[in-house]
């Protein structure tokens, strides 16, 4: 059944949450409102969908047909594993240039590669729990320069949602322009944005920066690997968004969603709420699904294994598609900054939160954290905006639409639920147009990843010199 990446319309924030009565594929995340009588949010339906929403009132724009699109992509995922022979940073730079998006092979053996040619200050992770399809993961762990000094940590994640490719290459690329940069002493260039290498060395001297680009890699290679037009509607294919968990979702609102868990659900933050991914009546937002409990996940685990292993970990970038957005704490409500008493811990206010836009219910901050949360989102823009003009929206990830189970605010969360715990500043990169869906031709995806590789460089240099002032 062919599919289409559709802009939906909606005259009211009311008509826009009914929208969840057709149990859509919506990237709920690109939801706006652009005027007192329109709310946009984009997704992924089917001509017969299309035609129910426009009958009761909605308008839908088709923005692409996915049926071409998937096979387009298809074309281009490296059929090969392009690192085989590329040891160096520099030959890896040169070897992802040849086109492609990466498979999950390629991602490992480039982390696998860089850390044997550059072993005297990159550290090579293996995390402990294998994917639901027997899987190792790998993440690396750059700390050059005096090992002894105190620093900040950096993690940035990538391809939690299976369809989101491009999240991994962004990782592979920046990294290895990095470390390129540190070891030639050349100056990284994205359009208009230069880092000189002075900037790069004393960055990754004065920080420790964790990669793990990879987090869901059954579900990329699912993914990749599914194109056949024939498949039957229950089945997403290229699309998919989950991990491959077989068990069937229980008390599932979709069947189009039957299997598999939300990485980006799956994380110990109001998880027991349901906001976002529990319906009023008690069934599971299938598109959404949070798992059987708070890191029920191999994948989840991998995660979380970082904050409880390194505790200097501070900043926390998690890369998705699409929207061209850069969010920050906090995703379940709208943020205040006056009661301290009115936070995700009180369960006084356990029926009154996730609703955004009302006065009983708003998520405690302090001043500090929320401008130091926009300042870095900002700054990140303005790397961004360098490489070629474009600009993303800067904004508090709850949008139009709370969720729960997210990463970036597990990750802010951990210092209030224990105060032993570094408090660690969340954010959600979501990279490229809506008109270009989850995964945009390659050689947009090659601009993307010099936007967000620069907007990464400038954060990270923003954590190293806040750590070394």
């Amino acid at each position: 059944m062919t599919k289409y990446i559709a802009r939906i319309i909606a005259k009211s924030y009311e008509q826009l949450r009914d929208l969840d009565k057709y149990h859509l594929d919506l990237k709920k995340r690109t939801a706006r409102r652009e005027g007192t009588d329109k709310f946009i949010v984009t997704g992924i339906l089917n001509k017969q969908q299309i035609q129910q929403v426009q009958s009761d009132g909605y308008t839908v724009e088709v923005l692409s047909d996915l049926s071409q699109v998937s096979k387009e992509r298809m074309q281009e995922v490296s059929k090969t594993n392009r690192f085989t022979e590329s040891k160096k940073a520099s030959e890896l730079v040169e070897d992802a240039q040849l086109g492609g998006y990466m498979n999950a092979d390629e991602v490992e053996t480039a982390l696998m590669n860089l850390s044997d040619a550059h072993s005297e200050f990159i550290t090579l992770i293996e995390l402990k729990d294998k994917t639901w399809n027997g899987r190792l993961c790998r993440a690396v762990h750059v700390q050059a320069g005096e090992k002894s000094k105190k620093r900040d940590g950096v993690l940035i994640t990538g391809g939690m949602h299976a369809r989101e490719w491009g999240g991994s290459d962004i990782c592979i690329n920046f990294l290895t322009s990095l470390i390129d940069s540190y070891i030639n002493g050349t100056t990284i260039s994205y359009g208009e944005a230069t880092f000189p290498p002075i900037q790069v060395k004393n960055m990754l001297e004065n920080l420790d920066l964790f990669v793990f680009p990879d987090v869901n890699p059954d579900g990329k290679i699912y993914s990749q690997k599914n194109d056949d037009p024939n498949l039957p509607p229950d089945d997403q294919g290229i699309w998919w968004r989950h991990n491959r968990n077989p068990a069937a979702v229980p008390h599932v609102d979709d069947p189009n969603h039957g299997i598999g868990v939300d990485i980006n659900r799956n994380f110990d933050f109001l998880w027991s709420s349901g906001i976002g991914t529990v319906r009023s009546d008690g069934t599971n937002i299938g598109e959404t699904y949070r798992g059987t409990a708070a890191f029920s996940e191999p994948e989840t685990k991998n995660v979380k294994y970082f904050f409880d292993t390194f505790h200097n970990i501070k900043y926390y970038v998690d890369i998705h598609s699409y929207g061209e957005m850069i969010l920050y704490n906090w995703g379940d409500d709208d943020n205040q900054n006056l009661d301290p008493d009115m936070n995700f811990q009180n369960p006084r206010y356990a029926k009154a939160r996730g609703i955004p836009g009302d006065l009983e219910y708003k998520e405690y901050i302090e001043t500090e954290d929320d401008k130091k949360l926009k300042n870095l989102a900002d700054r990140m823009n303005y790397a961004l905006e360098r490489v070629r003009g474009r600009k993303y929206r800067v904004e508090q990830g709850v949008g139009l639409y709370p969720t729960s189970g997210t990463s970036d605010d597990y990750a802010f969360s951990r210092h209030i639920v224990d105060a032993s715990n570094q408090k660690t500043y969340g954010f959600t990169i979501e990279f490229g147009k809506e008109e270009a869906g989850f995964i945009p031709t390659y050689s947009e995806m090659q601009n993307i990843i010099k936007e967000v590789s620069s907007a990464l460089t400038e954060f990270c240099i923003a954590a190293a010199t806040a750590t070394n002032s």
